[in-house]
């Protein structure tokens, strides 16, 4: 036995040392790429290829170990400020002549983002310079982007998954009973949902009334956006997705086809076909292919256009992520770490205004608090704090922003969702199936009341309940003082129900709709220095590793995927979408970490 273990023992040794070594490599020869690129210059003529990997964030997330294995980090991230910012130099870029789309490894993303992005685009497009998106197949979120470009350009053998939105999860009470595993639940507000999957088998009436309202909001916006880039009738698109196979008869079942002649898109060919056709609208005269340059390595070459320095600067915080307490990581909201932030940008003297980002479902109840207190203090400072919304400002996020100046979200923006619960997992009738069993002793009644293995008491349960309560009071009562509403019409809107922004904007919960860029704006106005003003992005230092990444590939995942490959999390029946929506929910609850189990969060 002693052999076996010592055998063991010396093969996982080698293996440490292949794998450090490997890892040593590997970093050096991507130093070297790096320092050869550098002395890199963009060509005289190129297109500006956008090519969006994974999911579309405000900022790159780190993934945190501690909730493996419910933890599935995205190993492939694309921050929108750094397409946007692409797409802003490029316009009067001399050395770009033109912007290729290749949407084909980005997920399915919010509207709001695409929306930015849009935006984006379509402000080069005024450069005069043309833009051409190609696709084997565009999923709904890609072919948005697509959408804005000059020429489509299909695969005459692909598809196009046009389907409208919708929510469905997964349900796992039935599952929990069969397990013996006890979910104790306490929330206040009849459409807080995000308890659903652990209680029930199926969505619940108030949760299918508040989605289905929602989902028709976005779906109309998505479907007038496509119509209005498009040249067609959101109507006919509509008629077109109901009654999809009366249209495809009429094309022998080429959806390529089908979509051509419906103007969804405007030529059937590969991103071959995409290429020479740009660089025949071109004129390209060079040989070969038109030389491409990707967003990474064109804001790492290109020269910003020059911006007037000004004393006088607006800063701007990203929240983004689920909000936790204490320290965390980016693409997380730590309690302690955003206060930090907001601290130095209430000691700053040259910030005159701030712009906080928020992108977040929500989280902790106690950490949403600590950081509205700490909004407030640079706020007693005397600067004007302005709330922006990305896709989604709920629960926690919208807890934060209570306390700004003014509330901006996007018309797509999913806000609201003023609700508490309280959640408490129980393991003791499983652990009794396997035989096995807890017992002690303790000095007072809670001395093992919070213990996984040991029932709930009677009086635990009354006491998170009356703390769930107590919580949900001090929320409406915080909406309603800042937003200058009676306690009565906030419960109106609360309950734990989510609104787009333009029913937001409706019923008083924001004040204006508009971008990040409208919202910087409104913050300087409010500073009184509208007229000449830096922007400056505050965030918090970046650790060694992270800095390497930065300076080397531009963006601050690199390591990140670098950890996660050795993980394993590419493994194919770990990452099957099927089973990240089964696990989600776990994956959450692995996360929170309030100290009253209190959570003001809302599940999409």
């Amino acid at each position: 036995m002693r052999k076996l273990f010592s055998g063991i023992l010396s093969v996982l040794d080698i293996m440490r040392r292949l794998l450090v070594n490997a890892v040593f490599v590997l970093l050096v020869l991507l130093i070297v790429a790096a320092l050869m690129r550098e002395k890199a210059s963009l060509p005289e003529q190129a297109v500006l290829m956008i090519q969006p990997q994974g999911k579309l964030v405000e900022q790159i997330e780190q993934p945190s170990p501690d909730a493996f294995p419910f933890a599935f980090p995205d190993t492939h991230q694309t921050q929108v400020s750094s397409m946007v910012k692409a797409l802003q130099w490029a316009k009067d870029d001399a050395h770009i002549q033109a912007v290729r789309l290749d949407l084909s490894d980005m997920d399915r993303t919010a509207l709001a983002k695409l929306q930015t992005l849009r935006k984006a685009i379509e402000d080069f497009k005024q450069s005069g310079k043309p833009v051409v998106a190609a696709g084997d197949a565009f999923s709904q979120s890609q072919y948005y982007l697509a959408a804005t470009a000059d020429t489509v350009f299909l695969h005459p053998m692909g598809t196009l998954a046009l389907t409208g939105f919708s929510v469905y999860r997964n349900y796992m009470h039935a599952a929990l009973e069969k397990l013996n595993i006890d979910v104790h639940v306490f929330r206040v507000g009849n459409y807080k949902s995000a308890v659903e999957p652990f209680i029930r088998d199926d969505m619940s009436p108030a949760d299918k009334e508040a989605n289905q309202a929602w989902l028709g909001s976005l779906w109309q916006v998505y479907k007038q956006d496509i119509a209005n880039m498009r040249g067609m009738d959101a109507k006919h698109i509509q008629t077109l997705l109901d009654h999809p196979a009366t249209f495809l008869s009429q094309y022998h079942g080429n959806v390529a086809a089908m979509a051509k002649a419906e103007g969804l898109i405007d030529k059937l060919g590969d991103s071959r076909d995409a290429d020479i056709f740009l660089a025949s609208q071109l004129g390209w005269q060079g040989g070969g292919d038109m030389p491409a340059v990707d967003v990474k390595t064109y804001l790492k070459l290109a020269h910003p256009p020059s911006v007037k320095k000004a004393a006088d600067k607006v800063g701007l915080i990203i929240a983004s992520g689920p909000i936790l307490s204490g320290e965390q990581p980016a693409g997380v909201i730590g309690s302690e770490s955003i206060t930090k932030l907001l601290q130095e940008a209430a000691e700053d003297e040259q910030i005159k205004a701030l712009v906080l980002r928020i992108d977040s479902p929500g989280g902790s109840a106690l950490a949403s608090e600590v950081v509205r207190k700490a909004i407030a203090r640079v706020r007693q400072v005397g600067k004007p704090v302005i709330v922006s919304m990305g896709s989604l400002a709920a629960s926690g996020g919208y807890w934060m922003a209570t306390e700004s100046d003014e509330i901006w979200a996007q018309p797509t923006t999913l806000t609201g969702s003023i609700g508490v619960f309280g959640m408490v997992p129980n393991f003791t009738r499983a652990l009794d199936k396997l035989g096995v069993h807890s017992d002690g002793v303790g000095t007072t009644a809670l001395s093992a009341s919070m213990r996984a293995d040991v029932p709930l008491s009677e009086e635990m349960k009354k006491m998170i309940q009356m703390s769930v309560d107590d919580i949900y009071e001090r929320f409406i009562g915080i909406v309603a003082q800042s937003r200058h509403m009676s306690r009565g019409d906030v419960q109106a809107v609360a309950q734990g129900r989510v609104w787009s922004g333009v029913d937001a904007l409706r019923l008083g919960l924001v004040d204006k709709l508009g971008s990040l860029d409208d919202a910087v704006a409104a913050a300087a106005k409010r500073a009184g220095i509208a007229s000449a003003y830096e922007l400056q992005e505050i965030r918090a230092p970046l650790s060694l590793p992270e800095m390497i990444a930065e300076q080397v590939f531009g963006e601050a995942d690199t390591f990140t995927n670098m950890k996660a490959a050795w993980l394993g999390s590419k493994n194919e029946v770990l990452n099957t979408p099927i089973l990240r929506d089964i696990l989600q929910p776990l994956h959450v609850l692995m996360q929170f970490n309030d100290p009253a189990y209190v959570y003001a969060y809302r599940a999409m």
